[in-house]
């Protein structure tokens, strides 16, 4: 969602407090990869999400989720409509959040940025690009 909505223009920060929570451990009320089928098991992934990740990994430019890769090819369907924005590029998020997808690594550390509420890193390369 960050790289979909910086790709749009939008700018992205990191307040110093917590400003809102989320329950994620709810057992009483299952997320929604745990309803389909009812055969979650922690650490498992169902065919829904491996559908999900593999469109995932396309959007984002995993080599390894490349066009002629997905199966089956209407995971792609609306790709267009629903991928990344027009203002920036992919490159340009990946850059600031420090991502390398093809060497399967970080090249840097959220820090400074996500804990202290500081400019994001590369934020100085990036200038021009926050309004």
């Amino acid at each position: 969602m960050s790289a979909r909505l910086f790709t749009s223009g939008y700018d992205l920060f990191s307040p110093t407090q917590s400003v809102t929570g989320h329950i994620y451990v709810r057992k009483h009320k299952p997320k929604f990869w745990e309803t389909f089928g009812r055969v979650f098991t922690p650490g498992m992934h169902n065919s829904v999400q491996l559908l999900i990740i593999q469109r995932l990994k396309y959007t984002l430019g995993y080599p390894e989720a490349a066009e002629d890769l997905v199966m089956p090819q209407n995971l792609l369907v609306e790709i267009d409509a629903y991928g990344m924005g027009k203002e920036r590029t992919l490159k340009q998020y990946m850059d600031m959040v420090g991502v390398d997808v093809v060497g399967k690594k970080v090249t840097k550390m959220a820090g400074d940025w996500c804990r202290k509420g500081k400019p994001p890193p590369g934020f100085e390369q990036h200038k021009g690009l926050y309004k």
